[in-house]
């Protein structure tokens, strides 16, 4: 397996992260720049037409916007992935080959519906992407939650070889795999970008001032989530009208500097390696330890919520919680107003076309590795008092 062009040694990170099947494995700054590496790749094999899910963050579809492709949205399902049909359909329409991002929200494994025209996409010539930045460390255990591998079979009429070795992992067999890593690891950056063999995107730049500017920010922005984390609870009110009007000081500081941080990362479009910090955090870290500890926080997280009206749509996997109700609104504000704030906040865009729905019944909860039994049952509280 190739390792990144950063010149440094062996990875031992980048090893387990990879898929076991042979190709080109890298480690980037961000998640937007694995995907602009992709995109720039598609450009010089003449694939214009890239194909999301329409329950995405925007930073999927911008970096094939910026490279000149154009971006089909496709309805998702109750999972939040693909609508199989719509899938089918989509790709039926398409009169050349497409590049099809697949994200695994919330660690979710496909069902049997979705696996299927995956593998037919492949067949049929087009491209698939995993994103697996939700399914990273679940993915780690051996025990995974994935389905069935798809085919790796060559397929002719694809635009490029397909040489690929049966995969040790139960993992879906793909033309690429991405994973923003700052989502679900404390690393003040990283992706993970694969590509299969056959297959060779621009190997990165030398990183500049942004990126050391961007790596100080989210440095800082760790440091205030930690403390955010370890402050003692504040005690659950009993009712909505009984929440503290704002937030403390600790958490304005904390979204004053996930805000900077994330103008950081829109500024620092350019591929470039992961910091030099954040790969040495990731050989340290006992990455399969971590995803054993979100397993438990999800599933101590569904026990305390018991019977609530409610639907945790992840429960048991290595990812924060997501959950499916109609309160989603009032639980994410409520949460907010203790200082507790959503991992993932996807606001619908402005591009998306009307003809397709946005869920607005679902919140990310902040629950994770680090999460004590006690805040566990005080998220669950204030969840359950919002319903």
């Amino acid at each position: 397996m190739e390792q990144p062009a950063s010149g440094q040694g062996h990875d031992e990170a980048l090893t387990r992260l990879a898929p076991t099947t042979p190709g080109r494995a890298i480690l980037l700054e961000s998640g937007r720049q694995a995907l602009t590496l992709i995109a720039r790749w598609c450009r010089t094999q003449h694939i214009e037409l890239a194909v999301l899910p329409s329950y995405h963050c925007d930073t999927m579809a911008l970096p094939f916007w910026l490279e000149g492709m154009r971006v089909h949205f496709v309805e998702v399902g109750a999972n939040l992935q693909f609508d199989p049909p719509a899938l089918g359909t989509a790709l039926d329409d398409a009169d050349e080959p497409a590049l099809v991002v697949w994200s695994r929200v919330g660690a979710i494994a496909p069902d049997t519906a979705l696996t299927t025209v995956l593998r037919r996409a492949r067949e049929g010539g087009h491209l698939v992407v995993d994103d697996v930045t939700h399914a990273v460390l679940d993915d780690l255990l051996p025990d995974s939650l994935s389905t069935s591998p798809l085919p790796t079979s060559p397929m002719p009429t694809s635009p490029m070889p397909t040489t690929e070795a049966p995969a040790i992992r139960p993992l879906p067999a793909c033309d690429f795999r991405v994973a923003s890593l700052r989502k679900l690891i404390a690393v003040t950056d990283g992706a993970l970008l694969w590509s299969r063999e056959g297959i060779t995107p621009d190997s990165p730049a030398t990183r500049s001032g942004v990126d050391g500017e961007l790596s100080a920010a989210r440095s800082t922005l760790l440091t205030r989530s930690a403390a955010l984390e370890a402050r003692t609870p504040v005690p659950v009110s009993a009712s909505m009208a009984d929440l503290p009007a704002a937030p403390p000081r600790l958490a304005d500081d904390y979204l004053a500097q996930l805000a900077r941080s994330e103008e950081l990362f829109d500024l620092a479009t350019m591929p470039v390696p992961i910091s030099h910090g954040a790969r040495s955090q990731l050989d340290i870290f006992d990455l399969p330890r971590q995803a054993r500890r979100r397993r438990r926080a999800n599933r101590a997280l569904t026990r305390e919520l018991g019977d609530a009206p409610l639907e945790v749509l992840n429960a048991g996997r290595a990812c924060f919680p997501l959950i499916g109700s109609a309160a989603a609104p009032a639980i994410e504000d409520a949460l907010a107003r203790h200082g507790i704030f959503s991992p993932q906040s996807w606001p619908r865009p402005a591009y998306l076309p009307d003809s397709l729905g946005w869920p607005t019944d679902v919140v990310s909860i902040d629950c994770g590795p680090t999460t004590s039994t006690e805040k566990v049952k005080q998220i669950a509280a204030i969840i359950t008092a919002a319903l």
